[in-house]
């Protein structure tokens, strides 16, 4: 890859007549990608109150008083109570919600992802902006199921990678937290005599309960979100592909980008990391957090767009695939 200075450099030259038409397929797609979080937030408030945890309720009529501990362990004690009396309701709710999500993330989320790329591409290519619709284009007859079932096998690869490092953490969490659910909900103390009886009556070793073993779990989990992180980038080609061509199929298009980013991860992440000091300044104005990050997106975006067309271009110089397979035509 070249430096990073010459695909921002080219991402602004591109950008310099199109700026308004690239904020305006930013903010439409994200608001399209982002509709089913404030739907599925209100629904679940509405229909699942249980799901929703409250902040200190019954502790925020003390005015100025100091909380005391006593006060505190009372009122978690009390909330754990309500939850073991209305835990039908919340894994119902949460997993409504959840389903939900995926459902809109892998038929609209996804595809709508496809169609911001491909308009940032083809933008890079041309010299006056498309139009708004080709964001669109994923979604016409044809074209629809590829990109569903293209971006679906990604995700699930995604997936994967990202529940190892949870599952790892939990497995260390969870007997610290059938620990403290037991001193609190009973109002015991923590005490070796504790430990023993929990780990006789839920079955497990005694050493699964202490410091060591949260220190490993955390460290594993750690390893594996790196190697998390790795895969990540190492499959971040595909909607590009996708957008190039969604005949590609996910399992095609997936092993296209891991040959395309091989030995250029680093530099990838780095791209991302060259960002950074853009995204604290648009955190910075607190009152328009959103706004600021969008008007900044464009700018994002078409970075991206520039580095994928140079790994592509890299890649056929290679032999790794040809540009008639992306749907380019070869000029003689």
């Amino acid at each position: 890859m070249v430096r990073r200075a010459r695909l921002k450099l080219d991402a602004r030259r591109h950008l310099s007549e199109k700026y308004g038409d690239a904020l305006g397929v930013a903010v439409v797609t994200s608001l399209i990608t982002g509709a089913v979080s404030i739907v599925v937030s209100v629904t679940s408030g509405k229909f699942f109150p249980e799901i929703q945890l409250p902040f200190l309720d019954g502790l925020s009529g003390l005015g100025d008083q100091e909380i005391t501990y006593g006060e505190l362990v009372d009122w978690l004690a009390d909330y754990l109570a309500r939850i073991r009396v209305s835990w039908p309701l919340i894994v119902l709710g949460a997993l409504i919600s959840l389903v939900a999500t995926a459902l809109y993330k892998i038929f609209v989320g996804n595809v709508i992802s496809v169609g911001r790329e491909r308009w940032y591409l083809r933008a890079a290519h041309n010299d006056v902006a498309p139009p708004f619709s080709l964001t669109f284009t994923p979604f016409r007859k044809g074209q629809y199921g590829k990109t569903v079932w293209g971006m679906l096998w990604v995700s699930i690869w995604l997936f994967i990678w990202s529940v190892i490092p949870t599952l790892i953490f939990l497995a260390g969490l969870l007997p610290s937290q059938l620990v403290l659910f037991h001193v609190l909900l009973n109002r015991t103390a923590l005490t070796q005599g504790l430990l023993l009886r929990l780990s006789k009556h839920y079955g497990l070793p005694l050493f699964v309960f202490g410091l060591p073993m949260l220190l490993i779990s955390m460290l594993l989990s750690l390893i594996m979100t790196l190697v998390m992180i790795r895969k990540r980038y190492s499959y971040c080609l595909v909607p590009y592909l996708l957008a190039d061509n969604p005949s590609l199929g996910g399992r095609q298009a997936l092993n296209l980008s891991k040959a395309m980013t091989r030995g250029n991860i680093w530099k990838l992440f780095m791209l991302d990391l060259s960002f950074i000091g853009w995204i604290l300044l648009c955190l910075v104005c607190i009152c328009f957090p959103w706004v600021t990050l969008h008007l900044f997106a464009p700018y994002y975006f078409m970075s991206w767009a520039e580095a994928y067309k140079l790994l592509r271009d890299q890649a056929a110089k290679r032999g790794i695939i040809r540009m008639e397979e992306l749907g380019y035509v070869r000029v003689t």
